[in-house]
């Protein structure tokens, strides 16, 4: 009768394991409702469970325990909590395989002890264990493992879903795995094998984009220093203006001493100092905010000194709806991305086109500049062949993302054209 409890303890705390840990994989909260929700599940579970057994048998309902628990499980998770299928699959059998530990941990003690009541008490202590650590530590990763797309999600679950099939098909509707042929024996190396290949495969092409991302960053952060700093510069400039303002009456009663003792020459020459003094103070207000009237006098003043002309077109305010760094960010990106490819082009008339207005609480950029040849397109985005280029691009992309926003790279007409709303 002992034996009888345990085994039924063990079975309910089992059941439980696996329908709580397959909805917390992934991402399922751990409060009061779901607890209750996944409870009466496990109710409706255990009822169909029992009255199986008593129509077919205890070792039929075993072999058909996938089609009764498993695959209502499985259409429970995708139905009621609105999971993927495919995470949905991959998070059942993955709690499979987390049973094991306490089959395996059970089968030691029974070794050791030879008492079956050890066996089920150690399998429901291990359960019970396992539950507590994987809801504690685990479930958090694993909430954002399942989230991933479904490329990534076939390779993370490709073991648990080989095991579980395997374990089916192997113990619980054949003897396979006791009749000592060597191809089963050898199968579950085979697929730890392929699953190891494909982690590395996975994992590799991670670290080559962590990279690329942390070389992108590092640029990225090396522009906005060089902007911040070309910043102080012209703001150091509008001081020097304010103050050559302000001595203004002064500088002309020098020149009017001058001219009435008959100093011309000394006159003339003081005014071109004035004037110089001016040309280097030079700012052309484009709108009312600073930092962004600063990138552009910033990248005006490079054009010009490439034969590139800059046409701009500007109608915002002084307060952007969206953080000033990220904006001077995508358009600084966005000029630099111009200004080279007209540099590189054998056109006689370099000229491209900046538009950018507030409508609501949104910021429009229009940028559009002539092109000799058509680039190639992916995914709606701009591609080179050359190594190193296209980070502009991404850059881009990703601050554009960040905020929310939209972006459209197109041609028209041998004019490249990319909009931005955000």
């Amino acid at each position: 009768m002992f034996l009888q409890i345990l085994s039924f303890l063990h079975n309910l705390t089992t059941m439980l394991f696996g329908i709580f840990i397959s909805a917390f994989f992934l991402g399922t909260k751990q409060n009061f409702k779901n607890f209750c929700t996944l409870l009466s599940f496990s109710c409706f579970e255990g009822s169909l469970y029992i009255c199986i057994c008593f129509l077919l048998g205890t070792a039929t309902t075993d072999r058909l325990y996938a089609l009764i628990i498993h695959i209502p499980l499985i259409l429970f998770l995708v139905l009621y909590y609105e999971y993927s299928a495919l995470s949905s699959c991959i998070s059942v059998c993955s709690a499979y395989l987390c049973c094991q530990l306490s089959n395996w941990i059970g089968l030691l003690a029974l070794a050791l002890t030879g008492a079956p009541w050890c066996y089920y008490a150690i399998r429901i202590l291990t359960t019970l264990a396992t539950f507590f650590l994987l809801c504690t530590y685990a479930c958090h990763t694993t909430e954002a493992i399942f989230a991933k797309e479904k490329r990534e999600l076939c390779i993370i679950g490709f073991l648990p879903c080989a095991y579980y099939i395997f374990d089916y098909a192997c113990t619980k509707l054949s003897d396979l795995l006791y009749s000592g042929n060597q191809t089963i024996i050898e199968f579950m190396g085979f697929v730890f094998c392929i699953s190891y290949l494909s982690f590395l495969f996975v994992y590799f092409r991670e670290y080559e984009n962590r990279q690329e991302i942390k070389q992108y960053s590092d640029l990225v952060e090396m522009r906005l220093s060089s902007i911040q700093k070309e910043i102080e510069q012209v703001r150091k400039s509008e001081q020097m203006l304010a103050i050559l303002r302000h001595d203004m009456r002064h500088h002309l009663n020098i020149i009017l001493t001058q001219l009435r003792h008959d100093n011309t020459q000394q006159a003339i020459d003081y005014i071109r100092e004035i004037s110089n003094a001016y040309d280097d103070t030079m700012i052309t207000s484009y709108c009312k905010n600073e930092m962004v009237n600063s990138v552009i006098s910033i990248y005006q003043s490079r054009f010009s000194d490439k034969g590139i002309a800059l046409d701009c077109s500007i109608s915002i305010g002084a307060n952007l709806s969206c953080p000033d760094t990220a904006v001077c960010t995508i358009l600084s990106n966005a000029l630099e991305n111009v200004m080279h490819a007209l540099e590189k082009t054998k056109l006689k008339d370099k000229r491209a086109s900046l538009l950018m207005f507030q409508k609501r609480n949104h910021l429009l950029f229009q940028i559009e500049n002539p092109i000799e040849q058509i680039p190639k397109f992916v995914d709606g985005m701009p591609v080179s062949s050359q190594k190193g280029h296209g980070i502009g691009v991404k850059s881009i992309a990703f601050y554009v993302d960040q905020l929310n926003g939209t972006y459209h790279f197109s041609v028209s007409e041998h004019s490249f054209i990319l909009k931005i709303i955000i």
